[in-house]
């Protein structure tokens, strides 16, 4: 039998990636057809099933699997192929996404104008979806704090990120009330369940939110205290520091991201800047990682 096409294989990747084949087809940049056309040459040449449907949507069969471990394999290849042949100038290029909290993300934001301008071939894309996020071409380097990692992801502590609790400089709320960050859904220990601890039974919570700006305009409000990054509340005028002792408060911000895309240069380019610009973007201390740990 000879090799699987590569245009055949690309498909059934982004069918894994995507979910589906209308999606698979977006991410390649073909019509449905063409993009179903190839799929089925590919399980014919292998003589067997690589997807089945569900109510969920189009899931990989035990072989579907292996090929798409396979394609993924092949791609990484490809790509580190072309980063090395690329000249010296345009060496870091491609696309990196980079996942994490609005907030965060905003900040770093700031920051960007020095990587960008010394690595022009470099596209950076920002996502504050919340995890698990549906997986998708491009590389991508993600900072969460609470959130388990998918494999194949690899998950290391990465910097320590000081919180306390504020309250309206001109509406100071009763002691009992508090808005909080919301990760019910979070596995294992939680930060909003920690908090909840600390303020004990008596504390009464007005509000839950996953963004940040939305508890900000909550406490500016008077709607209760809350728990934010220091560099956010302390930023911010119409906040001051809560007379409500919460006790020190240091969440780990780690990074996520596969030992494949860690390998590609770009993605090592931007965990370095990372590594730099987050002790000024968000008051950051960061954590020296071991050499087997280092990402």
């Amino acid at each position: 039998m000879t090799d699987p096409d590569w245009n055949n294989l690309k498909v059934a990747l982004a069918v894994a990636r995507g979910g589906s084949l209308t999606r698979a087809a977006q991410l390649l940049g073909l019509d449905q057809t063409t993009a179903g056309r190839r799929l089925t040459a590919l399980e014919t040449q292998l003589g067997t099933a690589l997807f089945v449907r569900s109510k969920t949507g189009i899931l990989p069969t035990d072989d579907g699997r292996a090929v798409i471990e396979y394609a993924a394999r092949i791609e990484d290849q490809v790509t580190r192929l072309t980063e090395g042949l690329a000249n010296a100038e345009a060496r870091v290029g491609g696309v990196v996404r980079i996942m994490g909290n609005t907030w965060m993300l905003e900040r770093m934001a700031t920051h960007l104008p020095a990587l960008l301008d010394a690595h022009p071939a470099l596209e950076i894309r920002f996502s504050g979806r919340l995890p698990p996020a549906p997986l998708h071409g491009e590389p991508t380097v993600s900072f969460w704090f609470d959130a388990p990692h998918q494999p194949p992801e690899v998950s290391t502590a990465f910097a320590r990120v000081p919180y306390s609790a504020f309250a309206a400089t001109d509406r100071p709320p009763p002691p009992t009330d508090w808005v909080q960050f919301r990760d019910d859904d979070a596995a294992g220990p939680s930060f909003s369940r920690e908090m909840q601890r600390r303020l004990g039974p008596e504390a009464r919570v007005r509000l839950t939110a996953t963004d940040a700006r939305i508890l900000i305009s909550a406490i500016r409000a008077g709607l209760g205290h809350g728990v934010l990054p220091n560099c956010l509340g302390d930023a911010d005028p119409a906040l001051t520091r809560s007379g409500v002792s919460v006790g020190r408060i240091e969440r780990v911000l780690r990074c996520h991201v596969t030992s494949d895309a860690a390998r590609l240069l770009r993605v090592r380019t931007v965990i370095d800047w990372a590594r730099e610009v987050l002790p000024d973007a968000i008051g950051a201390a960061l954590i020296q990682p071991s050499g087997r740990n280092r990402v």
